[in-house]
């Protein structure tokens, strides 16, 4: 949570189950070290400031990071942010993302995805592409590579594709 209003990470760790999420809270102008602290990268970003560094926005933009903002964005956020002005839609959008599913595959507790299969799976880049489903995730696109390996070797009936809009998205692997 960057921001410098506390009351919002207090309610979102209030709110949020504990077992999906760790909420961090970071000042602006401390982000850059806590993005960098992240590995590979952070799952989520939420923010509430329309200040951020622009290394952070550099890095939100190359690697499948889910981003939640409230109120005023800053300029050059990845074009997948969800944006609000409540607190109850920051929230509900968060746990949508935790909700998230696709073809059976869900968000793990701590980490990674649960496969159909019974099998955990560790992939960030496929966990924001469930977390985001249906909707895209802007990253370039060899970040995704180690998803198409992920859902290959699970059997899985999707793949990523880039689409016309430079997004990612699971899509049919059976569809051209």
């Amino acid at each position: 949570m960057i921001g410098d209003d506390q009351e919002l990470a207090t309610a979102l760790r209030d709110r949020l189950d504990r077992a999906y999420v760790t909420v961090l809270e970071v000042r602006p102008g401390e982000e850059d070290e806590a993005v960098a602290a992240c590995h590979p990268w952070p799952w989520m970003v939420v923010g509430g400031t329309a200040r951020i560094i622009a290394d952070v926005v550099d890095r939100l933009g190359r690697a499948p990071v889910l981003v939640i903002w409230q109120g005023a964005q800053p300029p050059c956020l990845p074009a997948h942010t969800v944006a609000g002005r409540s607190f109850a839609h920051i929230a509900r959008s968060i746990e949508a993302a935790l909700a998230g599913e696709a073809a059976g595959m869900t968000l793990d507790v701590g980490d990674g995805l649960s496969m159909p299969d019974g099998a955990h799976a560790s992939c960030p880049a496929l966990e924001a592409l469930v977390a985001s489903h249906p909707r895209p995730v802007f990253a370039p696109w060899w970040r995704f590579h180690s998803a198409t390996r992920t859902l290959a070797a699970h059997g899985m009936p999707l793949r990523p594709a880039q689409l016309s809009g430079a997004g990612v998205a699971l899509v049919s692997a059976e569809g051209g």
